[in-house]
């Protein structure tokens, strides 16, 4: 079954269960290629890096329960509605997961558009539709000109992430409230490197963990 979850990153205290499945989601990955025209030769085309993702949903906040509703603790809409409308002012960070289906979708987020409607015949309920534009950690390049005997030189000097220290411990304990996603960002650095856990733990859901539950953290994974 489907279960579709925003939250922000690294705090399960803050995250959403959607209450109600949008029907469908659309995602879309544009190619990034420009075209040049070569001499005597004519119009070629090249690629380059590739563009972000970008997702966009459509659904509900339902007033009252139903049976297609998927959370235990339905919140009034305007709670939903307030708390995105907070993530997307703040420019917040999030993970937009979705579970239980054959294309497991696991990667961070931020909102651009976020438009809410209020449909005559439905009082109470709120519809939305989102749009969410991947987010991908980056790293900036410094470069310092000087001028060397009158001639303008420049060196380039690249300052990556420092590594963490922090010794990565052979085993995990489940919490209440953990993913794999969760465990894999707090123990390796990584969120996507949940399947690795997976592997060596012989987990073929993901989805499937439990409070108590006893990891093997692999210990050949590099922590940035």
């Amino acid at each position: 079954m489907y279960k579709f979850y925003i939250g922000l990153l690294d705090n399960s205290e803050e995250e959403i269960l959607l209450p109600v499945n949008p029907e469908e989601i659309n995602v879309t990955q544009s190619g990034n290629t420009e075209t040049y025209n070569i001499y005597q030769f004519g119009e070629v085309v090249g690629s380059g890096d590739r563009k972000l993702l970008k997702i966009s949903i459509s659904s509900f906040f339902p007033l009252e329960e139903a049976p297609f509703v998927m959370t235990n603790n339905l919140e009034h809409p305007s709670v939903y509605v307030n708390k995105i409308y907070s993530w997307k002012q703040s420019n917040k960070i999030l993970t937009f997961k979705v579970t239980g289906g054959y294309y497991p979708i696991d990667r961070l987020w931020m909102i651009e558009d976020f438009e809410i409607t209020e449909r005559a015949g439905e009082v109470g309920d709120i519809y939305y539709t989102m749009s969410l534009t991947e987010y991908r950690e980056f790293k900036a390049r410094r470069i310092t000109l000087s001028n060397n005997n009158g001639k303008m030189a420049y060196t380039k000097d690249y300052q990556g992430a420092r590594p963490v220290t922090k010794v990565i411990p052979k085993t995990y304990i489940v919490k209440k409230g953990d993913t794999l996603w969760k465990i894999a960002k707090l123990q390796l650095g990584n969120g996507n490197l949940y399947n690795k856990i997976a592997q060596i733990n012989n987990i073929k859901n993901p989805n499937l963990i439990y409070p108590g539950q006893k990891l093997k953290i692999p210990q050949n994974e590099v922590r940035l």
